[in-house]
């Protein structure tokens, strides 16, 4: 299983999401797949807030590594997306300081630069996914790994479509 952690980079983050707040991604790790998504993210929340003497084995290196990347505190407002391995759409959740709520499909708007705490990952895509609209989007992307290996199928398993449905708009 993939987690992606998402930063709200919206001014009024901290008063928690909105639909207008554009989302980040920041940081990305894998995990077995234990079919418990809910129990991972949970943990996650402790992994980007406690204090690295605290973690052990590999929640110490990954907690180390989200901290090496310079980002801030998982917060109220920000988010976490899971690929479940084999999976073909992200599933996505926000936090509201108490519950990680599920949000139906991804976020409609995502931030394309770094702000400070929060440093952008991935590569920059422009794109149509023409089945549902004329829109022309952008967004930040991981390609490779987790078999993700082509822009089209990025794209898709964010937005939980075919790759065939996607048109990339020139080549990073």
């Amino acid at each position: 299983m993939r987690v992606t952690v998402w930063h709200n980079t919206d001014r009024d983050c901290f008063m928690g999401y909105e639909s207008n707040h554009a989302m980040l991604r920041v940081f990305s790790y894998t995990v077995p797949d234990t079919g418990d998504a809910e129990a991972e993210l949970w943990r996650a929340v402790e992994l980007f807030n406690a204090d690295l003497d605290w973690l052990t084995g590999d929640d110490h290196r990954v907690a180390a590594i989200y901290r090496a990347r310079r980002l801030r505190s998982f917060s109220k407002g920000d988010g976490f997306s899971v690929l479940l391995t084999g999976g073909t759409a992200e599933e996505f959740r926000i936090s509201n300081g108490y519950e990680l709520l599920p949000h139906e499909g991804p976020f409609p708007q995502l931030a394309l630069r770094s702000e400070h705490g929060s440093v952008a990952l991935g590569v920059r895509l422009t794109y149509m996914l023409p089945a549902r609209d004329s829109l022309v989007r952008e967004g930040l992307f991981e390609i490779g790994g987790d078999g993700i290996t082509t822009a089209e199928q990025a794209v898709a398993v964010h937005h939980g479509v075919a790759p065939e449905d996607v048109v990339i708009i020139g080549r990073p």
